[in-house]
């Protein structure tokens, strides 16, 4: 009896440890995180983010801006862009955070929404692929 009350407990030990070594594994980290959401056809465009990006290199002579784009999170072209701006100082990081703002009320007027969080730790489902892009 006592050795069956052992390996019960012994093996519900493993399969909770194990359960929560899988839920550590698909939480990631992000300075920024933008999240492309679709309403009924299709997320909004890239292009206003891509633009804004664009201006403060030029403004501000960075050389590059590392972002991870992580998708499919659903059935209508939903991804996430994450940035983790370790490249910026915080003066810089704060300005392009206020440049994102605003390309994200731009981009929301389009078909579907952007949502912006800041900060974020996010969960991620089980199938995902994770793609780095340099702008």
């Amino acid at each position: 009896m006592k050795k069956n009350l052992f390996f019960l407990t012994l093996s519900l030990f493993v399969f909770i440890s194990a359960a929560s070594a899988q839920q550590g594994d698909s939480t990631i980290s992000f300075r920024v995180l933008l999240k492309f959401q679709s309403e009924c056809c299709g997320v909004p465009s890239d292009r206003p983010l891509i633009k804004a990006i664009s201006s403060f290199k030029r403004k501000y002579h960075v050389r590059s801006i590392q972002a991870y784009r992580i998708g499919p999170m659903g059935r209508e072209g939903e991804y996430y862009l994450g940035f983790y701006l370790k490249e910026l100082n915080r003066p810089l990081r704060s300005k392009l955070i206020s440049k994102m703002r605003a390309s994200v009320i731009l981009m929301c007027k389009d078909k579907g929404t952007v949502a912006m969080e800041e900060n974020s730790k996010t969960t991620l489902p089980s199938i995902f692929e994770i793609k780095e892009i340099r702008f």
